[in-house]
C-alpha cells in the first residue's frame, strides 16, 4: 500500500492559470462557434446571465470576486449571522423538519400529524381556520401531541387571533409547563393584506399581534408570536431580492408595532419568525438565506438592538416553494423539492418544509407525505449535510452572488420605505405593479423555453393520465395573485 506524505501538494504540479488566460481560450471558442467576436473583458460579459432583479451571474469567479470586507463574513453563530445564525450551524442535529398539514378533517389531521412526528418530522405547521382545521377542533387535530417537545406553528389567517388564544388555550389545559411551551402562532397581519387586499382591518389586527407578542414574551418564551411570511411575495412572481425587502420592510413594521405596545426593541426581535422560498435553484437559495440574515441584523442594529446581540439573528423557516410545483408530471416535483431543501439546509435555514409532491394537485396522500418527511431523512442522516457548518462559506461564487443579492434586496427595501412602509406600498399598487413585471419577463422566459419546465416544456409525457388527489380547501384571495409555472 502507496502511503502518501503530509501536505502533499497536488497543485504543484498544474501551472497557474490567470484570467487573461481564461479570457484568450474563451475568446477561440466564442469566435469558432459564431456565437461573439468579443475579447478581453467583453468576452466574460457574453457569457454573463442576468437572473433576477438585475442580479447577473458571471461564467468566471476568482478570489479578486469576493468581496473584500474583511470583517463582512464573520464566524457562524456571530454577526452579522451571513454564516448562520448559530455556532454550530445546523450540525449534529439538523435542521428542524417541519411538515404542513392543511385538511380540514380534525381526526385525518390528527393521524397525519402522529404519523409525522414518530416518523422523522420535529415540529407540525397547521393550518386552521379559513384552509384549515376549525379552531375549536384545535384539541382534537393536537390529540396525543407532545406540546412540551414538538413545536407548533400555526397559520390561520385571518382567524389568527382566535387560533392563537385556542393554542395558549390548550398548553394551559394540559399543563404544559410556560418554558416549554414551543411553536409560533402565526400571526401576520401584512401577510394577510398582501394575500387578500383587504387593509381596513390593519390597524385592530396589528393592535391583536402586539398583545399576542406581549403574552408570550412574557408567559411563553419558547413561542414565538409573529411571522413575516415572505411567500406571498414570492408566489406573485417577485425576484429573490423584491422577496427579502418585502419581508424586511414587514419585519420593521411589526417592530414598531411591538414596541409602540411597550416592548423592548430585543424583545421584539425574539417573537418574530422569517419563511421564506426555497427554489431549485439551489445557488440563489442558498445565498438569500444568507443574504436575509446579513440585512435582518443591520435592520435591527438599526433599530437599537446591541450589534452581536443574539436577537440580531434571523430565525429562517424555508418552505419548498408552491410556484415551482406542477400538476402535469408531478413526481418531477421530487426532485425540485429534493434540490430545494438541500439549498435550505446548506443556506442555514433552522426549519424545512418540503411540500408533498403533489401539493400543486390537491390534498396530499400518505406517500407523498412518506416522501416528502424522508426527504430530510436522507439529506441529513444519510448524505450527512448538516454535520458541516455552512458548507457555501468561502465560495467566490456564492459570496460575490450573496452581495449583488444584499444590494438589490436593500435599494427596495428603502424604496417601499421611503413610500410609506409596507402596508402604504400594498394599497398603493407598487409592490404589485413591480411584481407583476418581474413576472412578465419571467413568463415571456418561460413561453420561449428559456426557462425549461420538465416535465411541462420539456419531455413532457403527452399521454401521461392525471394524477387525482381530494381537493384542498380554498383561501380567501383578492391581494397580489398567485402565479402559476405550468400555465
Amino acid at each position: 500500500m502507496t502511503v502518501l506524505p503530509d501536505g502533499l501538494p497536488l497543485a504543484d504540479e498544474f501551472p497557474d492559470v490567470t484570467r487573461d488566460e481564461w479570457h484568450r481560450l474563451v475568446e477561440g471558442v466564442l469566435r469558432k462557434t459564431g456565437a461573439s467576436d468579443a475579447t478581453g473583458v467583453h468576452a466574460e460579459e457574453a457569457l454573463a446571465t442576468e437572473v433576477e432583479d438585475g442580479i447577473t451571474v458571471r461564467p468566471l469567479y476568482t478570489s479578486q470576486d469576493a468581496p473584500q470586507d474583511p470583517g463582512r463574513p464573520g464566524y457562524p453563530g456571530f454577526a452579522p449571522y451571513l454564516r448562520g445564525a448559530r455556532a454550530a450551524g445546523s450540525a449534529v442535529s439538523g435542521w428542524d423538519v417541519r411538515q404542513r398539514h392543511a385538511h380540514p378533517d380534525a381526526g385525518t389531521t390528527n393521524r397525519a400529524v402522529l404519523a409525522d412526528l414518530e416518523n422523522g418530522a420535529g415540529s407540525v405547521w397547521l393550518a386552521v381556520g379559513e384552509g384549515g382545521v376549525a379552531v375549536d377542533a384545535l384539541p382534537e387535530a393536537l390529540a396525543g401531541v407532545y406540546l412540551d417537545l414538538a413545536p407548533v406553528v400555526l397559520d390561520a389567517g385571518p382567524d389568527f387571533e382566535a387560533a392563537a388564544r385556542a393554542l395558549l388555550r390548550l398548553y394551559a389545559d394540559r399543563q404544559v409547563p410556560p418554558h416549554a411551551a414551543l411553536g409560533n402562532l402565526g400571526a401576520d397581519p401584512l401577510g394577510l393584506v398582501a394575500r387578500t387586499g383587504r387593509d381596513a382591518d390593519l390597524p385592530a389586527h396589528l393592535a391583536a399581534a402586539a398583545d399576542l407578542a406581549v403574552a408570550c414574551y412574557r408567559d411563553h418564551r419558547g413561542v414565538r408570536a409573529l411571522t413575516v411570511d415572505a411567500l406571498p411575495y414570492h408566489e406573485a412572481g417577485g425576484g429573490v431580492a423584491q422577496e427579502l425587502g418585502c419581508s424586511l420592510a414587514a419585519g420593521v413594521a411589526y417592530l414598531r408595532a411591538l414596541t409602540g405596545a411597550g416592548m423592548p426593541v430585543e424583545a421584539a426581535c425574539s417573537e418574530l419568525e422569517f419563511r421564506y422560498a426555497a427554489t431549485a435553484d439551489q445557488f440563489t437559495t442558498i445565498a438569500k438565506l444568507r443574504a436575509a440574515r446579513r440585512l435582518w441584523a443591520r435592520v435591527a442594529e438599526a433599530c437599537g438592538v446591541a450589534t452581536g446581540s443574539a436577537e440580531c439573528a434571523q430565525r429562517q423557516h424555508a418552505v419548498t416553494s408552491p410556484v415551482m410545483m406542477t400538476r402535469r408530471d408531478p413526481w418531477v416535483n421530487m426532485l425540485r423539492t429534493t434540490v430545494a431543501s438541500l439549498a435550505a439546509g446548506v443556506g442555514g435555514a433552522d426549519a424545512v418544509t418540503v411540500l408533498p409532491f403533489d401539493s400543486a394537485i390537491g390534498l396530499p396522500d400518505d406517500f407523498a407525505r412518506r416522501i416528502a418527511r424522508n426527504t430530510s431523512t436522507i439529506l441529513l442522516e444519510e448524505s450527512g449535510l448538516a454535520r458541516v457548518i455552512d458548507p457555501a462559506g468561502g465560495s467566490w461564487y456564492v459570496e460575490s452572488l450573496t452581495e449583488e443579492i444584499c444590494r438589490a434586496a436593500w435599494g427596495w427595501f428603502q424604496e417601499i420605505e421611503r413610500a410609506g412602509g409596507l402596508a402604504a406600498a400594498l394599497a398603493s399598487g407598487l409592490v404589485r405593479d413591480r411584481l407583476a413585471a418581474t413576472w412578465e419577463r419571467r413568463s415571456r422566459d418561460l413561453a420561449r423555453r428559456k426557462e425549461p419546465i420538465t416535465g411541462v416544456s420539456e419531455f413532457p409525457n403527452l399521454a401521461e393520465p392525471p394524477v387525482r388527489r381530494e381537493a384542498a380547501p380554498e383561501r380567501s384571495g383578492g391581494g397580489l395573485p398567485r402565479v402559476r409555472r405550468d400555465e
